[in-house]
């Protein structure tokens, strides 16, 4: 085992719960508990995250705890992205753009068909800063702002075991914390009236469980895989800070408070998470002595119940009008292996090949319009390097890089656009922990 390479991720880790609260700068994020971050790695993220069908033997599949069986070796990641985002309206348009490390994750092969791994990565992301004004007849022109920060993240743990050759279970308990910040200020300009402001503060700490299952039936060197998986509601604690307040401002902008209307310090009481049902199919083509597969189609679908989700306090879904509803398909190659009747040999046909489309609902409905997206994925995975010191000790590395382009939204009926371009860049690390002994 090459300990300080592991160890340096580690280290490296424990900064990714600065950087995971700062991954949205989306107004979308202003609903609910915030954006949902996917739960991938950057190989889930090539393919779309087309999760529950895909098992592989050099990577964790970290939304799908089932897949964590086919592990040949112990497995390390860790990434990040960048995200280049355009929104606009009818009348404007603006240039954002956000971005870090985002995910750490190691699995670890036990033997006899079982698996464990372990991850920290964002689960949801609020980030925003938006404005309305208007005039009112009694206090004259006046503008809202909202803002909001933070967000969750989770820390999980999944095991997986293969009870029988071709059926693999596992399950998967996540850890969610974090904060989210929100402000609504109303802010008058004759000075003869004062402001009022508007604070909350949510803190959840509580543990949530996914389920998944594979079935997995070789048809010679072709193999179909199909693959569900499944998170319940729910319901987790969450301590609230809540003030409503009058200020002024000085000259610098700073706020000076006046009086407080009402105010909630450390409230106990709980949030509530919508169920998730995913499943898929993946159809491959292998070959003797290779670890990857020649080739690769899947499709996904998942639809995730945000109508059943409650904000603190609240009994009322709010935005969230109906569920969510995903389709992915996406498709690979490994020239070497799917071509190997031409022998070729070069490093660019030992590369992986990824392409993916991806359609969402997200079931959010503002002004009468459902918020829709799309995307589409390119990337590659390529090998990096391998070595060994002794006798079957095994050592790779592959580096993972992608581009994403996609829409979410539309400027419709006083909605948001957002147009953005994504680059996703990570770092498996595959070693071999265990051996057993050979004597001469």
């Amino acid at each position: 085992m090459n300990t300080p390479r592991f160890l340096t991720a580690i280290i490296l880790a424990t900064a990714l719960s600065l950087s995971a609260q700062q991954q949205s700068v989306s107004p979308y994020s202003l609903f609910g508990t915030g954006w949902f971050a996917a739960q991938a790695n950057a190989y889930q993220q090539l393919l779309g995250g087309a999760s529950a069908a895909d098992r592989n033997p050099w990577y964790v599949n970290p939304d799908q705890p089932a897949a964590l069986s086919a592990l040949k070796y112990t497995t390390l990641d860790l990434g990040g992205q960048w995200s280049g985002i355009r929104q606009s309206n009818t009348s404007a348009s603006v240039l954002n753009q956000t971005g870090g490390f985002n995910h750490f994750g190691i699995g670890v092969p036990l033997g006899k068909g079982m698996a464990l791994a372990g991850s920290l990565r964002p689960y949801t992301s609020v980030g925003y800063d938006l404005q309305t004004g208007g005039t009112d007849s009694s206090f004259g022109d006046w503008y809202r702002r909202y803002t909001g920060r933070g967000g969750l993240n989770a820390t999980a743990v999944s095991w997986s075991w293969m009870p029988i050759k071709y059926l693999s279970v596992g399950a998967t308990t996540r850890y969610v914390f974090g904060t989210a910040e929100r402000s609504n200020k109303l802010y008058f300009t004759d000075a003869r009236y004062d402001y009022v402001g508007e604070v909350e503060h949510v803190s959840v700490s509580d543990w949530r469980w996914q389920f998944g299952g594979q079935l997995i039936l070789p048809f010679g060197e072709q193999e179909l895989t199909a693959g569900i998986q499944y998170e319940p509601t729910a319901t987790l604690q969450a301590t609230q800070d809540y003030s409503l307040y009058s200020f002024n401002t000085n000259a610098a902008g700073t706020e000076l408070p006046l009086d407080t209307v009402q105010s909630r310090a450390a409230t106990m009481g709980n949030i509530v998470l919508g169920s998730r049902l995913g499943y898929g199919l993946r159809w491959v083509r292998n070959r003797k002595n290779a670890m990857l597969p020649a080739w690769s189609l899947a499709v996904h679908y998942e639809q995730i119940n945000v109508n059943e989700q409650r904000d603190f306090g609240s009994v009322v879904p709010g935005a969230y009008a109906q569920p969510t509803s995903t389709w992915v398909a996406n498709a690979s190659v490994v020239p070497m292996l799917a071509f190997s009747n031409r022998r070729l040999t070069s490093y660019w046909s030992q590369i992986q090949y990824i392409a993916a489309l991806r359609s969402d609902r997200f079931g959010l409905v503002l002004n009468g319009t459902e918020v829709t997206g799309w995307n589409a994925n390119l990337g590659v995975a390529m090998p990096v390097g391998g070595r060994s010191f002794i006798p079957g000790d095994v050592k790779v590395s592959t580096l993972h890089l992608g581009l994403s382009t996609g829409q979410v939204g539309s400027t419709q009926n006083g909605l948001v656009r957002e147009q953005y371009l994504r680059a996703f860049v990570g770092v498996t690390l595959n070693d071999q922990w265990f051996m057993k002994a050979k004597f001469r």
